[in-house]
């Protein structure tokens, strides 16, 4: 009985270190089968392109990401078809077609999307594609065989090409360049008059042969000339000459951001007095122009059209019709309705480019004054509108403008505005058309917003170009020592400006 009972003690016993054994075996198997987790992480967290790795940039250009999108903004004009970025990510390797990256060291053709792909240690992607923007500026590059571009009276031939998307050439052809301005023709950044060998439709304008490049030299926020546009196409007038900016390139050298006009010129989509028709200005520079008059009132007159060509009977014509409507207008009866001034001045475009150019503080708004005269109409019109670089608070002889009409504080000659001023009925109208534009002249300050941002990265290239942030270089009221303070002071006069002449317009002065 006991030998039965050791031998059972025998048999429970191997059988519980048989089990025991199993266990730990069991054990020691998971132990030496189990892997390490692997990453999934996939992430490119920088990409920027260093200048001191990309000889062709003046600057770093920084990307934004969003998603699985990397977005860059290059000067218009710059070479990326060979461009070398430095980056940052998460994972184990990162290629483009197949080909391992190394940052600082690889280039890649970005005039066409490149995507980078980012592989973890689990061997998951994940793709970024890269999109270069350039602000939608174009380039606009002048050739004219090195031959300098020396006189506003003589042309130099040549040619134009225009590229926008860094590649696209959306105009090529030949031109003739001069140089033009009054005040700005002595500045170091030139403005020049284009004409070209046939009319053309530029970066989506109507066809002209006629265009201009305005240098902005003076105003550095680059915006004035283009917030007044934006203004007279929100008054009404007529015409307003379109406009796009435009990096220019003179001869291979990069020459700045310029703004790319229409010229006030006479034509079916510009001024429509082709057929019979005139255009003048009030013209304070009239003496230095080929064909002008003055009136009784000794206001100066210049004929833009027809131009040299006019024959002496279509001279006394003007002349005759104009020197009627100043008779009318300084006669006792001037504001008599049938007979008075009206007559002969269309108001409504008057006080619309009154609106404008006082919105905007232009010291020469009575200084250059647009007109033309339809055929077989008795009215004279006013518009369009142009030259604003001294406007809001960039004129030191008016200085601040915020408290400040251009009736008052803007260049002579002034004659007419201050005899209609004597008009109540004129005055009053000058009332109305305000408080109808009004909610639109008021959303100019956030124009100015929107356009430091379109120019955000041209304004870099074009102040190191032209290093004058710091530099007194025409008739500037201050100087911010930064594009954004230049920009950031426009804003505040410009909008502290219109709510003073709101409450103005709507005070008894213009009763």
């Amino acid at each position: 009985m006991s030998s039965l009972v050791k031998y059972s003690r025998i048999i429970c016993f191997l059988m519980v270190f048989t089990a025991f054994s199993a266990c730990k075996k069991d054990k020691q198997t998971e132990v030496e089968i189990e892997k390490p987790t692997l990453k999934s992480d996939k992430v490119i967290k920088t990409l920027v392109f260093k200048a001191s790795k990309n000889p062709i940039l003046v600057n770093d250009v920084s990307t934004e990401i969003k998603g699985d999108t990397i977005y860059a903004s290059a000067f218009a004009g710059t070479d990326i078809s060979s461009l070398i970025p430095e980056f940052s990510y998460d994972g184990v390797k990162i290629a483009v077609a197949n080909t391992d990256q190394v940052t600082n060291v690889t280039p890649n053709d970005f005039t066409k999307l490149v995507t980078y792909e980012v592989t973890a240690e689990d061997q998951t992607k994940k793709s970024y594609v890269v999109k270069f923007s350039d602000n939608g500026i174009s380039a606009l590059y002048i050739n004219t065989n090195n031959i300098a571009i020396e006189s506003k009276d003589i042309y130099v031939t040549g040619s134009i090409k225009i590229v926008s998307n860094f590649k696209d050439v959306v105009f090529d052809g030949k031109t003739e360049i001069k140089g033009r301005g009054n005040s700005t023709w002595g500045m170091p950044k030139k403005p020049y008059r284009i004409k070209l060998d046939k009319k053309a439709s530029l970066l989506g304008m109507s066809e002209s042969k006629n265009w201009v490049l305005l240098a902005n030299y003076a105003d550095k926020s680059l915006m004035r000339n283009e917030i007044a546009f934006v203004a007279s196409k929100a008054s009404g007038l007529v015409f307003t000459v379109n406009s796009r900016y435009v990096e220019v390139y003179l001869n291979g050298v990069y020459n700045g951001n310029y703004l790319l006009t229409e010229q006030v010129k006479e034509g079916s989509n510009q001024v429509d007095v082709e057929n019979g028709g005139y255009l003048l200005e009030e013209d304070g520079f009239a003496e230095g122009e080929p064909v002008y008059f003055r009136t009784q009132q000794g206001m100066p007159i210049t004929i833009k059209y027809p131009d040299e060509k006019i024959t002496q009977p279509q001279r006394d014509y003007i002349v005759d019709h104009v020197q009627k409507f100043e008779n009318a207008l300084f006669a006792a009866n001037f504001t008599d309705p049938a007979v008075g001034y009206r007559k002969y001045f269309d108001v409504d475009s008057y006080v619309n480019y009154y609106i404008v150019n006082e919105v905007m503080g232009n010291p020469d708004a009575f200084w250059s004054t647009y007109l033309y005269k339809k055929a077989n109409d008795d009215k004279i019109y006013t518009g369009p509108v142009w030259d604003f670089d001294i406007s809001i608070s960039n004129d030191d002889r008016l200085g601040d403008i915020t408290n400040k009409l251009m009736l008052d504080a803007g260049f002579d000659p002034k004659m007419w505005v201050k005899r209609l001023m004597q008009d109540p009925a004129f005055r009053q109208k000058i009332r109305l058309r305000w408080n109808e534009l009004k909610p639109k002249m008021q959303t100019l300050p956030a124009t100015a917003s929107l356009l430091e941002k379109k120019l955000a990265v041209s304004q870099v290239r074009n102040f190191t170009r032209w290093n004058i942030l710091n530099t007194r270089v025409y008739r500037e009221v201050q100087l911010a020592g930064s594009y954004a303070g230049e920009v950031a002071y426009l804003k505040n006069v410009l909008t502290n400006h219109i709510n003073w002449l709101d409450t103005k317009f709507n005070g008894p002065d213009y009763q």
